[in-house]
């Protein structure tokens, strides 16, 4: 690696931790991390899944709880330092990915791009994120074939649900390049020996191989599928964004200023859009004018539904320019957050997926102007989720 991007990856990731975690050294630390669903890794690490825990993949508590000898204050000092770690590792691999595809101006806007954005936020609590971001990018690294392809899609297939989503890019790398076959089989048979593990240890503790399945629907209400269950869920984060959480909660229009606010944003916006060519310092000024007041204005729902279309429109854009392994696992993921029948959480869990954030780059290293202007908003974004976050806020 040239020294020059070595020095923007470990400057980054240093300045981005200190924005995002420097509001919480105003609180007692580590107990400040005891929060949201830190609790339930910790849960699950004390006295293993029970009921709705099941929900949760066992690698990362059971990994923590193993090193922590279940004890909370050594729980959260490891999750904090292993997410860092892992977080900083993932950085070296997505660089390393970006600049074998595209070149080094791509592998710089995807460090920044990733470092300094607010999601980034659970990749430095003891949350899955920086440990699953490590994980595919490892097993997607090389197109999937090499020496930790296998092992570490068996690790991300029992750190999160959507790790086995590695699975049928193995399998379409194995057909299409029959050079790599044997290579990409084993990295797959791995794959579904991790999350056969899941399995049985859903089968050993609860009877049931499909747990987490079943604890997500008993638990939390989702029923994930083919089905139409969440769509009220989807109307209703529609309609804070689009009339506000007054007109929302009430089911009817009772605050007239949001909507038309709301509807001269999304003018401004599609202004922006049209005159970027002809006019780029005037749609780059209307669209970071459209964009802060948008949040200013829609706070959260704006951002969930800002980082649903933009994945949707960033993947659109430069699906055909990602190796095949990496369009399948972008695909499948995508589908799998959207199937999911539920809108939390996505915005964190679309942010945490490799061929995503190299697409991010790639699109700032040839649009650097709005990629700077993305790169402000998000290190805003990154001081107000630090503080959000220490104070007991949600955040995702």
């Amino acid at each position: 690696m040239e020294r020059s991007l070595l020095r923007l990856l470990l400057g980054s990731w240093a300045l981005s931790r200190l924005l995002l975690l420097a509001p919480l050294l105003g609180h007692p630390f580590p107990q400040v991390l005891r929060q949201w669903d830190t609790l339930h890794y910790l849960a699950i690490a004390q006295h293993g899944a029970q009921g709705p825990l099941y929900a949760f993949f066992p690698l990362f508590p059971a990994l923590l709880g193993a090193l922590s000898q279940q004890q909370p204050i050594a729980f959260l000092w490891l999750g904090f330092l292993l997410s860092n770690l892992a977080f900083l590792g993932a950085l070296f691999l997505l660089q390393a990915q970006a600049q074998q595809l595209w070149g080094p101006g791509a592998a710089r806007w995807t460090v920044l791009l990733a470092c300094f954005n607010p999601f980034s936020l659970f990749c430095s609590i003891p949350y899955t994120e920086a440990l699953y971001l490590l994980l595919t990018a490892a097993a997607l690294a090389n197109g999937g074939i090499g020496p930790w392809a296998g092992p570490s899609g068996a690790l991300a297939a029992a750190t999160r649900p959507t790790g086995i989503l590695l699975l049928p890019g193995q399998l379409l790398q194995a057909l299409r390049q029959p050079s790599q076959r044997r290579q990409a089989l084993l990295a797959a048979a791995l794959t579904g020996l991790g999350f056969g593990v899941v399995l049985l240890l859903g089968w050993q503790g609860s009877g049931d191989p499909f747990a987490f399945l079943h604890a997500q629907q008993a638990g939390w209400g989702h029923r994930p599928g083919f089905n139409l269950s969440g769509l009220p869920r989807w109307q209703r984060l529609t309609s804070q964004i689009l009339l506000g959480p007054v007109n929302t909660d009430a089911g009817q229009i009772l605050d007239y200023w949001y909507p038309l606010g709301m509807l001269l944003l999304l003018a401004i916006a599609l202004t922006a859009l049209v005159q970027r060519h002809q006019r780029p310092q005037l749609s780059l000024g209307l669209g970071g004018f459209a964009l802060l007041s948008g949040w200013l204005l829609g706070g959260s729902p704006f951002l969930n539904g800002a980082m649903v279309l933009g994945s949707l429109g960033l993947l659109a854009w430069g699906l055909r320019r990602l190796p095949l392994i990496q369009t399948s696992f972008a695909l499948f993921s995508l589908a799998a957050y959207l199937l999911k029948q539920n809108t939390i959480s996505l915005e964190r869990h679309l942010y945490a997926t490799v061929p995503l954030l190299l697409l991010l780059g790639l699109w700032g290293s040839e649009h650097p102007r709005w990629a700077k202007l993305l790169l402000g908003f998000g290190s805003l974004l990154c001081v107000v989720f630090g503080f959000r976050f220490a104070s007991g806020g949600w955040v995702g």
